[in-house]
């Protein structure tokens, strides 16, 4: 597949500004491009700190627009996918979602910024962080098999780190990249 799928490989730092422009509207395009292929496969490599919450979301419903059409996508961690590079990477292709034996992931709530000055807003807002938080936990249940009561525990704590040798036990990854055939 090397030499004819050049445009399908991307490479994902930190969830910000510049993502949309860079990798969101190629991704956009690749989607539609690896469709029409009887081997249509995309390859997101993410090694990323995180980022916005919004950008992720829309990478997913790209990831997921990928999938229903028959394309694989491989995601592929050599190092961490941190809070928002973890959402993304774990909606890979089952069976296509690669780590590093070294590698990490993050698995967290985040932090969300908020200046509220009446309570009203303060009730808004925890409202808010609720519905988020819900969303982020049904969203690894989706696609891990981490235990619920691990999940709503340890989501909360900011620092979840989880070791490749877990992401591989509790199918946030499926495979070492030691297995990866970047060429096939």
């Amino acid at each position: 597949m090397a030499g004819t799928h050049e445009d399908n490989i991307f490479f994902i730092g930190d969830f910000d500004d510049h993502l949309e422009q860079q990798v969101i509207v190629p991704l956009t395009q690749q989607v539609a491009t690896q469709s029409e292929r009887a081997d249509g496969r995309i390859d997101l490599y993410i090694n990323s700190i995180g980022g916005y919450g919004h950008l992720v979301m829309h990478m997913i419903m790209l990831v997921e627009a990928a999938k229903r059409q028959g394309v694989i996508v491989r995601t592929i961690v050599p190092n961490m996918a941190f809070s928002a590079g973890s959402m993304l990477a774990i909606t890979g292709t089952p069976g296509e979602r690669y780590i590093d034996r070294h590698a990490d992931h993050l698995v967290h709530y985040g932090q969300i910024a908020s200046f509220e000055t009446t309570q009203e807003q303060v009730t808004r807002y925890r409202k808010y962080k609720e519905r988020q938080f819900k969303h982020m936990l049904s969203h690894y249940v989706t696609y891990t098999d981490i235990p619920k009561e691990d999940l709503e525990r340890n989501m909360a704590d900011d620092a979840w780190f989880i070791p490749a040798r877990d992401c591989i036990k509790w199918g946030l990854a499926d495979k070492y990249t030691d297995k990866l055939d970047i060429y096939e």
